[in-house]
């Protein structure tokens, strides 16, 4: 069975990129709102672009579920020290999603003052089918928006994927 992978990009991501942190946080400064959907939309379609690369290399069945990954950039302005938030349940689909992560090129790219100290969190919905992708995208459009709502420090954070 074919896996639908796809990230997502919403609207209510760019209010976690604009918003100030507090209790000591770094504050993620955006150079213009247009430019942030641009580069999330562009990031979104390369990691939609790795993600069936690599299902492909690694040989993988993924299953239906939610990743959520939090890394910064290393030098180079890779992605560096990938931590899992929340697994899909299934170490092999969080490995694919890792393996994807891993080689995004364009993150120091995003529109913000000082990239290279950010943290960034990607959101990928691995589904079966639409209709398990549909009721992903609503679980996980919810618990972003608990987590920006309930969490101060949560702000620092520049997420991608929904």
């Amino acid at each position: 069975m074919k896996t639908f992978m796809k990230t997502t990009i919403a609207a209510a991501l760019s209010f976690a990129a604009v918003s100030p942190a507090f209790a000591g946080e770094k504050e993620i400064v955006v150079q213009s709102q247009a430019a942030m959907q641009e580069w999330q939309q562009d990031v979104g379609n390369a990691l939609d672009r790795r993600l069936v690369s690599a299902v492909r290399q690694t040989r993988t069945d993924t299953v239906s579920g939610i990743v959520q990954l939090r890394f910064t950039l290393d030098g180079a302005g890779m992605p560096h020290n990938i931590e899992v938030v929340n697994s899909s349940g299934d170490g092999r689909t969080d490995f694919v999603a890792r393996r994807a992560v891993r080689g995004l090129t364009q993150l120091a790219d995003a529109p913000v003052a000082d990239a290279e100290s950010q943290t960034f969190q990607a959101n990928i919905i691995f589904a079966d089918n639409a209709d398990t992708h549909k009721k992903l995208a609503k679980a996980l459009t919810a618990s972003e928006q608990a987590r920006f709502a309930h969490a101060d420090s949560e702000s620092s954070v520049i997420s991608f994927g929904l």
